[in-house]
């Protein structure tokens, strides 16, 4: 069944492809005979009409005793956009139809529809669904409290599926002094976090990995407007250089609490205070990034339910190396407060983070032919955990309609309790067909 589905995704593809030739053909020969009339201006539709069809196959490569599933994604997919742009009015619109070859199901998502205006020349409104994000880390996410997809971004989709869609209200501002941007989620949008159903997890609760049935069914915050999601942002630009304040009030965006009496677990309450600077420094561009998320009801480490206070920092510089080769480097940091007390409450180890923990990460493109073929890797190592995650990828652009992507995502670690250690038997190879039409 699954062999038949590649089979009828890459079909399907290709059918496409040549049902396309074909009508390039036929316009061809219709234009020569309309080779003598007069030329009509052309015009741009008020609706352009765009999209792709996509499809995305991941294997796993390291077999794993919890999951027998052998194939970690099976996608094929369809997306319609449109845009809208005037009288002061814009709207967008991004639609997706997908087949979920590993559960045989259909799903469909919007992950555009917005609405927005200017009731001010100096105020901007956008209302609806969108995917938001600000912050300086490349894969690293300080200050950014907006849902991401993990499922997707482990199983060798499209980096662009990590930022997952949030339905909100932005109101940005602009003046002389500051610019700001205050985005109000009326209901909680937590990250699309991995359950055990096709990617496999470490559980304190039996210190293993494992993975469903059952699968993680987190209790999530309620309906109430007290129960949404508040971010802002304050930026400047002041001599090249580009200084940010970022607030936040919620929730953790993945389940790190547990509710003893309920045996489930659910996302507690989080603020966030962080800033960051971008710099042209070096012959590149250079980041720093800090955070202090407050865990509400951590109860100064005395709660061992729920994570400690943390504060986070981040430092990164980018640069073109030689031509067409650019690098990116980072340095990632988080420290754990009130630690005495959560050893108290947490005897061990392995069931508490660190009190400190550090990532390394370093990403390498190298464009080629014209930017038709881009070689890149990113790599996530922490010394601390002593694990890491290792993402190779070819694109290959065919013509203006046609992108090839092969790549892995490589997982592992000395520990199975670590973020990537636990992750080790999800590594997988993958590969993704697009016709963009």
């Amino acid at each position: 069944m699954k062999y038949t589905f590649i089979w009828l995704s890459i079909s399907a593809i290709f059918s496409l492809l040549h049902s396309t030739l074909l009508a390039a053909a036929e316009d061809e020969w219709s234009d020569w005979d309309e080779g003598w009339a007069e030329e009509e201006p052309a015009t741009t539709p008020l609706l352009p009409v765009s999209g792709f069809l996509e499809s995305t196959n991941s294997y796993r490569t390291n077999n794993s005793d919890a999951l027998a599933e052998e194939w970690v994604a099976q996608d094929l997919r369809g997306r319609i956009q449109t845009y809208y742009q005037d009288h002061g009015i814009t709207a967008s619109y991004k639609g997706e139809l997908y087949f979920d070859g590993i559960t045989s199901e259909w799903h469909g998502i919007n992950r555009e529809a917005y609405l927005g205006f200017s009731p001010l020349s100096a105020i901007d409104v956008r209302a609806g669904r969108q995917i938001l994000t600000w912050g300086t880390g490349d894969l690293l996410f300080l200050n950014d409290f907006f849902p991401k997809d993990w499922v997707a971004f482990f199983s060798g989709y499209d980096q662009q599926y990590l930022k997952a869609p949030s339905d909100a209200l932005k109101t940005s501002g602009y003046s002389e002094l500051v610019n700001v941007d205050i985005i109000w989620s009326p209901k909680f949008d937590p990250d699309n976090y991995i359950t055990g159903e096709k990617l496999v997890y470490f559980s304190p609760f039996v210190d293993d990995v494992v993975a469903a049935p059952p699968a993680v069914n987190a209790r999530k915050p309620g309906a109430n407007l007290k129960d949404g999601e508040l971010s802002a942002r304050f930026y400047k630009t002041v001599q090249g250089i580009e200084y940010v304040m970022y607030l936040y009030q919620g929730f953790f965006k993945t389940p790190e609490g547990y509710d003893p009496a309920e045996q489930r677990l659910y996302f507690p309450k989080l603020q966030s205070l962080g800033a960051s600077a971008r710099a042209s420094a070096l012959g590149g561009i250079t980041n720093i990034e800090f955070a202090h998320w407050v865990s509400k009801e951590s109860d100064q480490g005395t709660n061992p339910y729920v994570p400690n206070n943390q504060t986070r920092f981040l430092i990164g510089y980018e640069s073109e190396i030689v031509r067409n080769l650019t690098a990116n480097f980072q340095i990632y940091s988080e420290y754990t407060h009130h630690y005495s007390k959560l050893k108290e409450k947490i005897p061990s180890p392995d069931d508490r983070p660190r009190k400190a923990r550090q990532v390394i990460t370093t990403r390498w493109t190298l464009n080629t032919q014209q930017s038709n073929i881009v070689y890149s890797a990113f790599l996530f190592y922490s010394p601390s955990d002593d694990d890491y995650y290792l993402i190779p990828n070819i694109m290959v652009r065919i013509g203006d309609s046609w992108q090839i992507n092969g790549g892995a995502n490589v997982l592992g670690g000395s520990k199975e309790h670590t973020l990537f250690g636990q992750m080790e038997q999800n590594s997988n190879i993958y590969a993704r067909a697009k016709f963009i039409f």
